[in-house]
């Protein structure tokens, strides 16, 4: 039952919205918390245990920072060490128990792989864990209410059922947005009505997301998986249409699942956080990344990035540069760790894999070295004339961060590095244009396909430039006369039913997200 089936979309969110305002309004939230375990079960059975224990150990944490900040023993210093002594062992065992189920294998692997080279003779047999749905994500929103208590930020909630409805919300669990307590548990508790406008424009974002994720992105994927798994024989060119075929699968299905799931809360008066702003439109890697899966970066930047520059090791090893190399090279020492810290756990938090840790990498060193040349390139602008403006060097924006994104994800879609690299290498080294014209009908999409997903993202573009421009095409069929706006969503209804990549002669898409 993930978000894009009918069993979602057409029976369970509308029985649990039935269910939700019928009862009265004291007893909602459990409403919601019976549809959030209910849902959580269905995919992944016994393992709630993983999320019942999750959401107990994360109510007593916060509970006990709190106490322990409002003893008054007159010692400022000895409280402070005990709250981050028992914020760093609440951080530490939800991790543990992150790290454990999904990267004792690949440590272990990678181990015996270094120790080989050693001539040590010591093979690691591998270890089978299941895995329940959403661990990555409500790991770091535990993570992040917790921090949040212990610098007082956020007060420790004693309402237990508030932190089971953070924690758990069924629309979010699976593939995130990664929220913050505040903007999420108390309006699930406060039980508010359904409100009609909230009903049609959550569930015309639904549509919006189905429309992305099924006629778009899936139709796109036995492409995609096609040629990332036989590429060997495969023109360059055929690669590279693999490559850019992946990277419009992975935005369109991943932003078309946010679409699902914020329409989704929006029903319940829930106003979760954005997680993507048109990032195909951005000037740099940098702010690409601003713009892309926004929460997992926000939540990387407060709970990583900041900590880290102001660690004191950090400050002590930008004293000793600045001695030495000057002001001018110590700017970078602190922003550079923390940058290398984010960027080693995003691609860890990606998956354990070392073309996720290479993704990691690889986007640690452009933005390093867009931000030591941010201010030479500025000047060298300005020296030579050029008008960064302009539409010509636009357009060059464009097309270097597009090449940027491009590699990033062959990486991060490849199978092994070794594969990623040799894809890359048949790319630059077997080219031939030709080739994919006359060989694009044997890529697993006939022409309709081809059709049908072009037109489609032409219409993403399309609204994704006008958003840019903050023209709202929600708002402005609203405004239309009854009539029309009957016959717009409609047909908007049937393009999906019509068109969408399921059904005899389509294999069914797991949500990418979900395994992360």
């Amino acid at each position: 039952m993930a978000y894009h089936t009918i069993a979602y979309f057409a029976v369970f969110l509308p029985v649990v919205i039935l269910l939700y305002q019928i009862v009265p309004k004291k007893f909602r939230f459990a409403v919601i918390i019976a549809a959030d375990y209910v849902f959580f079960w269905l995919f992944s059975g016994k393992l709630i245990v993983y999320l019942i224990c999750a959401t107990l150990l994360t109510y007593f944490i916060g509970i006990w920072i709190e106490r322990t900040a409002l003893k008054n023993d007159g010692d400022k210093k000895n409280v402070t060490k005990k709250k981050r002594r028992i914020l760093a062992f609440g951080i530490a065992a939800n991790l543990l128990v992150l790290v454990v189920l999904k990267y004792t294998n690949f440590f272990g692997q990678s181990l015996s792989d270094l120790l080989h080279l050693f001539n040590v003779d010591w093979t690691f047999g591998g270890v089978k864990f299941m895995v329940p749905i959403g661990l990555s994500f409500y790991t770091l929103e535990i993570i992040s209410y917790i921090t949040d208590v212990y610098r007082g930020t956020l007060k420790a909630e004693h309402n237990i059922a508030k932190v089971a409805l953070y924690l758990s919300f069924f629309p979010q669990i699976m593939e995130g947005p990664i929220a913050r307590f505040h903007e999420t548990a108390d309006t699930l508790y406060a039980g508010e009505s359904v409100k009609f406008d909230n009903l049609k424009f959550g569930y015309q974002r639904i549509l919006w997301g189905l429309f992305k994720k099924i006629v778009i992105a899936d139709r796109i994927y036995p492409t995609v998986n096609y040629i990332f798994n036989d590429y060997a024989d495969k023109d360059g060119s055929i690669i590279l249409f693999g490559v850019v075929c992946y990277v419009a699968q992975l935005y369109l299905e991943f932003s078309g699942c946010m679409d699902i799931v914020i329409g989704s809360g929006q029903i319940f008066g829930v106003k979760l956080p954005e997680n993507f702003r048109q990032p195909f439109l951005a000037k740099s890697a940098g702010e690409f990344w601003r713009r892309w899966h926004i929460t997992l970066g926000t939540f990387f930047k407060d709970y990583i990035f900041y900590p880290v520059s102001l660690a004191g090791p950090v400050k002590n090893a930008a004293k000793k540069v600045k001695k030495r190399f000057g002001r001018n090279v110590s700017k970078f020492v602190a922003p550079t760790a923390a940058l290398f810290c984010v960027w080693a756990c995003n691609g860890l938090w990606h998956g354990a894999n070392w073309t996720f840790i290479f993704y990691g990498m690889y986007y640690f060193v452009l933005i390093f070295i867009e931000n030591i040349t941010e201010e030479p390139v500025k000047k060298l602008a300005e020296k030579l004339h050029i008008n960064r403006e302009s539409i010509g060097y636009k357009i060059f924006r464009t097309a270097k961060l597009f090449i940027i994104v491009l590699v990033g994800e062959l990486f991060f879609r490849a199978n092994s590095l070794k594969d990623g690299f040799a894809m890359l290498a048949g790319i630059f080294g077997n080219f031939h244009i030709s080739a994919l014209f006359s060989n694009i009908h044997r890529l697993k999409m006939d022409r309709l396909d081809l059709i049908v997903a072009g037109a489609g993202i032409i219409i993403v573009t399309v609204v994704g430039a006008l958003k840019e421009k903050n023209i709202d095409i929600r708002q402005k069929v609203s405004g239309w006369v009854v009539p029309a706006r009957w016959i717009f969503w409609y047909a908007a209804i049937m393009l999906v039913v019509i068109f969408g990549a399921y059904g005899s002669g389509y294999t069914a898409v797991d949500l990418i997200y979900a395994g992360y």
